[in-house]
């Protein structure tokens, strides 16, 4: 009970003085945005935000790639880092105290600033395998823990649910470290199927690579509906992919989980700082989809989309109001996340 309370009380110690730090560092127009490692999509995008900031407010910011979310969302709440990309999985549960962050306590001071686009997530299989569907894995061995990432594995759970499957009982469980080792192994015949991002390159390789190519594995039956798999876990949801060059392994239209990808700061972040952030984005998000193909599949008028599971930034709100960008969905939505 001691070391407890000591370590409550250092770590209340080291939040005091990073409060400070930020202080000083925003007096001196330094800003930081935390990433996902170099070579990411969250670190792509994050350098464009950091030019963009630099260049329109004059704020000397920089794309700070740390090891994941889990290590960077926690400074941000405590005001050392300005902002950050994090999925609405992660910000759940860095808010809720929840998963990964059980040990640190509810990180209540986070708050979203924009969405930035949103991701398909699914299984997938090799396509000579025959499957077509979630519920063709019954008996397999399948892909469910992510390595230390409590929120995939957590989301993976929550789609076989909705595929009709009893992620203890109806699947041979196996753990992966991340998405790049789950594609060696159904690459290789060592399991049945894994979880992947719609779209990304390691998916574009592997259909290019495995004779047949790959499927994507739809979502179907009576629990394939966002209101179960949100229960499940909050920031879920259910969305429909289609064919397309750069989506292989989609040969219908079909139904997979999603989640969104925002950016997020601290609630020490001032209105107006975080007004000017809002603002700049949605007045360059035209050249920034130009720029970046993830952020073209979402629309200007849908930055304020209220699937946060983080409350947005109150200097955000104020813009989107503004622009009426902000409804009274996202009033009742961010009412019950702050309640």
């Amino acid at each position: 009970m001691v070391c407890k309370t000591k370590c409550k009380l250092f770590v209340g110690a080291v939040m005091a003085s990073l409060l400070v730090a930020t202080a000083v560092q925003a007096q001196q127009g330094r800003m930081t945005i935390g990433t996902n490692p170099q070579g990411t999509m969250y670190y792509v995008v994050g350098g464009g935000l950091a030019k963009l900031f630099s260049d329109k407010l004059g704020a000397n910011t920089t794309a700070q790639p740390y090891a994941g979310s889990s290590v960077y969302l926690p400074l941000i709440s405590a005001g050392e880092v300005t902002m950050g990309l994090s999925s609405s999985l992660d910000s759940s549960q860095a808010y809720r105290g929840a998963g990964a962050y059980a040990e640190l306590g509810k990180l209540a001071d986070l708050r979203t600033l924009i969405r930035a686009w949103p991701l398909p997530y699914t299984y997938f299989a090799r396509a000579d395998s025959g499957m077509t569907s979630i519920g063709d894995l019954k008996g397999k061995k399948v892909a469910v823990k992510m390595g230390a990432n409590i929120s995939l594995e957590l989301a993976n759970r929550a789609m076989l649910k909705a595929g009709g499957l009893d992620p203890d009982k109806d699947i041979d469980a196996v753990d992966v470290s991340g998405l790049p080792e789950g594609y060696d192994l159904v690459t290789g015949e060592s399991i049945a199927a894994a979880t992947t991002a719609l779209g990304i390159p390691l998916a574009r390789k592997a259909d290019a690579t495995i004779p047949g190519g790959l499927v994507m594995l739809a979502i179907t039956g009576d629990k394939a509906t966002t209101d179960f798999v949100s229960n499940e876990m909050d920031g879920l949801y259910i969305t429909e992919t289609a064919p397309g060059k750069n989506n292989p392994g989609v040969k219908q239209k079909q139904a997979v989980l999603g989640f969104d990808v925002f950016l997020v700061s601290s609630a020490n972040l001032s209105d107006d700082e975080a007004y000017n952030l809002t603002k700049v984005t949605h007045e360059q998000w035209s050249a920034l989809q130009g720029d970046y193909a993830v952020l073209r599949s979402n629309p200007a008028d849908q930055l304020s989309k209220p699937t946060n599971t983080v409350p947005y930034h109150p200097g955000a709100v104020r813009y989107f109001k503004e622009v009426g960008l902000w409804t009274e969905a996202n009033e009742a939505h961010d009412a019950r996340l702050m309640n």
